[in-house]
């Protein structure tokens, strides 16, 4: 079970803020223990679109990572930054090379 989110900010000043609070949020999750998800974020091109990939082992791995105090905080620092609410989609991984 796997999560790709496609999120854009308002202003290309708070790119950087961005960056830092993604490194915070899985800094987060590790001292907090969480497991059962593999978070993965990307920048794009454009200094204002950003991407996520989360793949959950089931639905206790997705649980943990929703009620995360790590992801708590991370919403409240970066929500407002947003331009619109993230886009998700529910996507089913067929293979990798990272098994």
């Amino acid at each position: 079970m796997s999560l790709l989110v496609h999120y854009t900010l308002k202003s290309a000043d708070t790119h950087d803020a961005q960056r830092e609070a993604m490194k915070v949020l899985v800094a987060g999750l590790k001292s907090e223990g969480v497991t059962g998800v593999d978070y993965s974020c990307f920048a794009t091109q454009d200094p204002l679109k950003f991407m996520a990939l989360l793949e959950f082992d089931d639905d206790a791995g997705k649980a943990a990572f929703i009620d995360s105090s790590a992801f708590a905080k991370y919403r409240e620092t970066v929500g407002p930054t947003f331009a619109s609410p993230p886009q998700t989609s529910d996507i089913e991984a067929i293979i990798s090379t990272k098994e």
